[in-house]
């Protein structure tokens, strides 16, 4: 399968959940309904943005070929070389994406049991240290830094009740 039909069937996939998602968000009322449409909106034009960027880089991949084939150029062809060696993925974890997904997952069953103040920060700070995309200090920063900009957006700008859990 090439890398053009895997992207236009990752983006039609996205573009449809997005559509669904987005004809589910005009029940919601207006004010409710704003963050997760931009959001939307977003994740739409990014899916579009794939398929375009993969479309692009395999018309210039064609001409490549071309070019090399009706040239005969060595050094063509070791730049076709070396755009595929580039281009070549490191195969998916499974392993850590099940534990990511897993956690995910507890996140959002705990949610409303233990409250969006407790369980959020952990949440943050545990992803951020599993996928080692930060330091520990940082970490603590981002988790509590991301928790009360969430609940501002969501409390006060949207008016979007936050689950508080057992101990609020």
């Amino acid at each position: 399968m090439t890398v053009v039909l895997k992207h236009s069937i990752a983006s039609a996939l996205v573009l449809a959940m997005c559509g669904i998602f987005f004809i589910e968000s005009l029940s919601y009322p207006v004010t409710a309904a704003r963050l997760p449409q931009i959001l939307i909106v977003i994740l739409a034009l990014l899916a579009v943005l794939m398929l375009v960027e993969s479309v692009v880089r395999q018309r210039k991949q064609n001409k490549l070929d071309e070019k090399t084939e009706d040239s005969g150029l060595v050094s063509k062809v070791q730049s076709t070389k070396e755009i595929n060696e580039i281009e070549k993925k490191e195969p998916i974890k499974i392993k850590r994406v099940l534990i990511f997904g897993t956690m995910i997952a507890l996140y959002i069953f705990l949610l409303e049991t233990l409250g969006y103040f407790i369980l959020t920060p952990l949440f943050t700070f545990g992803a951020l240290m599993y996928l080692k995309a930060t330091n520990i200090m940082m970490a603590i920063i981002l988790a509590v830094g991301f928790t009360v900009v969430i609940y501002f957006l969501f409390s006060m700008l949207l008016n979007v009740p936050i689950p508080l859990g057992i101990f609020f």
